[in-house]
């Protein structure tokens, strides 16, 4: 039973809002568990956009490691030594971003580039009375899809890219009709959503 993409974009919304809502311990074990699953799914990707983020992921973890207050880890060197209160809230913010990666390698792997315009072009197409272009977050999210499976560039050919003339393309959507199990998928998401913050 194959959902609508924006059906499944919400699904996925829903678990992505989930890890990110966890706590630690529970965190350190969720985000390891995603990110095996997103090795499992797509290797090469994940391995790929984990290498992009490495220096973040780093500099999170040494920035809360020795600037956090608390108990520090080495007593001998108290004004050097990072805390073990900074290390659990770097790995904290560390796992979340990492969970979050994992997630965002899943969904380009399970879902091609077209369906997730769509799915995008859809769900924002309820905010067309707020103002809200579906169009331009449909072709924006494109580009940046482009960019990110493309290959990675050194800062003066990325300038030379910027410079050259735009050319010109079209981007072409397939229109899928909404089913009862696409409107059962996102009530389901939104009533644990709401469960979830009401809790």
């Amino acid at each position: 039973m194959a959902l609508h993409p924006a059906a499944m974009l919400t699904l996925w919304a829903g678990v992505a809002v989930f890890v990110q809502a966890l706590q630690a311990p529970a965190l350190w074990l969720a985000a390891p568990g995603v990110l095996a699953i997103a090795l499992w799914v797509d290797r090469v990707r994940t391995i790929k956009l984990i290498r992009r983020i490495r220096i973040l992921l780093i500099v999170i973890a040494l920035m809360f490691a020795f600037a956090t207050p608390g108990t520090a880890v080495f007593v001998g060197w108290t004004s050097w030594s990072p805390t073990c209160d900074g290390l659990a809230l770097g790995a904290t913010h560390a796992a979340r971003l990492l969970g979050m990666v994992s997630l965002v390698s899943i969904l380009l792997a399970k879902m091609p580039v077209a369906r997730l315009v769509l799915a995008l072009h859809v769900l924002v197409s309820a905010l067309r009375p707020l103002g809200v272009c579906p169009e331009r977050a449909a072709v924006r999210l494109s580009l940046v899809l482009a960019e990110l499976d493309g290959p990675r560039m050194q800062w003066r050919d990325w300038l030379e890219t910027v410079e050259a003339p735009a050319t010109q393309g079209a981007l072409t959507l397939e229109a899928l009709p909404w089913r009862v199990q696409d409107h059962c998928a996102v009530a389901v998401v939104l009533f644990v959503g709401v469960m979830w913050w009401w809790l």
